[in-house]
């Protein structure tokens, strides 16, 4: 009886032994699970790996897409890879829809990290699916592969790209022209008013004649000839009697010296 549950208790501990690599099998995923683009765009497919809890050292990912619909660009390992460019463990090929990368990372992971990013490129319309293929696998220390075989994949919706809206060409305006000022209209009576108003000219001074001066001098700035030449009668006189009375008063000096 103590023999035959001795040997039921190694068998169940032989068997969760056995399961452990089981439960600590590693997965990859994808992100995003589900892709709607148009004809002509891009998009990125990032890769994880999940080692729960054991080391991985080593990691492989093929993956298999329709060429029709899509074209690989480009690929950019995450940080902590050394990529393996081995013949079998590194090729793009966009005619068959093949895609193949593998790394190792020095002194084991053991926790969720990003493998690497996948650029791709939406040919056509269509429908597809990208899928991890089972040649995929992720090592650990002995060498042994740990990976899951669930099954991880994309869904891909690529449309049509949308109609270039048309545009109908708008003759352009013609700028209305400015309105016309009306100019005032002039009745008869305001123009004679108006050339009233108008100042004159001042009209130039011309010299006087000689004549003119020497009429202004007989009538001595008066506006009488004739007494003006009175005046000036009495002017001369005054003039010929002073004279007189100098050329006399001269002779009686001499006279008297004379005597």
């Amino acid at each position: 009886m103590r023999k035959s549950i001795l040997t039921t208790l190694l068998g169940a501990f032989g068997a969760m032994v056995l399961a452990l690599p089981v439960l600590a099998a590693t997965s990859m995923s994808f992100t995003p699970v589900n892709v709607s683009v148009s004809k002509g765009q891009g998009f990125t497919l990032t890769i994880g790996i999940n080692p729960q809890g054991v080391k991985n050292y080593t990691a492989k990912t093929e993956l298999r897409y329709p060429a029709d619909l899509l074209e690989v660009k480009s690929f950019t390992f995450a940080n902590g890879w050394t990529a393996l460019s081995q013949s079998g463990y590194d090729l793009i090929d966009n005619t068959n829809g093949v895609f193949i990368k593998t790394a190792g990372y020095p002194g084991g992971v053991s926790s969720s990290v990003t493998f690497g990013t996948v650029s791709f490129l939406a040919k056509k319309s269509g429908n597809g699916i990208i899928t991890l293929n089972s040649n995929s696998f992720a090592l650990d220390a002995n060498n042994q592969n740990v990976l899951a075989g669930a099954s991880v994949q994309t869904a891909v919706a690529i449309s049509a790209p949308p109609a270039p809206v048309q545009t109908t060409p708008t003759t352009p305006i013609a700028a209305a022209p400015a309105p016309k000022e009306e100019e005032p209209t002039v009745q008869p009576e305001q123009e004679t008013s108006i050339a009233q108003e108008q100042p004159t000219a001042p009209q130039p001074i011309a010299p006087q004649s000689l004549l003119a001066q020497v009429g202004g001098f007989t009538t001595l700035g008066t506006d009488s000839a004739i007494v003006g030449i009175f005046v000036a009668v009495i002017i001369f006189a005054l003039i010929g009697y002073a004279i007189y009375a100098i050329i006399q008063r001269a002779r009686r000096k001499n006279l008297g010296k004379l005597q």
